[in-house]
């Protein structure tokens, strides 16, 4: 028993020393340059592309708050999660019609304390889909996605 123990340890070190594991297919960067990527590939309606990279942990969350849904309205967010872009970007276009809602995204306003938000000063415009903010994390040194925010211009 002591022996197959110590074996299973053994099988363990190694398993988690090689050179397979110890690859990471994050990217170390800004937080500001993952968030760009997403807002471009987000109105391009592209963020599968996103997937070789992996910018998120585990899964990733998509959050569509309705801009004229009372604030006590429980239908006011939709509320889904994906384990990959692709499958995110596929559930968005489905519920578009003739391409609309269009899709947009405001500059980017800041980053900090786990949240990027975009700068909505000059409001926003009907049968649109904006970026409104992302949540992220780091690990090592890399960047990752949590939650991406949509607001509904309704």
């Amino acid at each position: 028993m002591k022996r197959m123990v110590t074996i299973a340890i053994a099988v363990l070190f190694l398993g988690l020393s090689s050179p397979v594991h110890s690859q990471s297919r994050c990217k170390k960067q800004p937080i500001e340059d993952l968030v760009k990527a997403v807002a471009e590939n987000y109105e391009t309606r592209a963020l599968r592309s996103l997937d070789a990279q992996k910018p998120y942990a585990g899964r990733v969350r998509i959050v569509i708050e309705h801009s004229l849904a009372p604030d006590d309205a429980k239908d006011r967010f939709v509320i889904k999660w994906f384990r990959s872009l692709a499958r995110a970007e596929a559930w968005l276009k489905s519920r578009e019609h003739d391409e609309m809602p269009g899709r947009s995204t405001k500059p980017l306003a800041r980053c900090a304390k786990g949240t990027c938000t975009f700068n909505f000063g000059d409001g926003i415009v009907h049968n649109t889909l904006y970026l409104k903010k992302i949540s992220y994390g780091s690990r090592g040194g890399c960047p990752y996605l949590k939650t991406i925010y949509l607001l509904d211009g309704d």
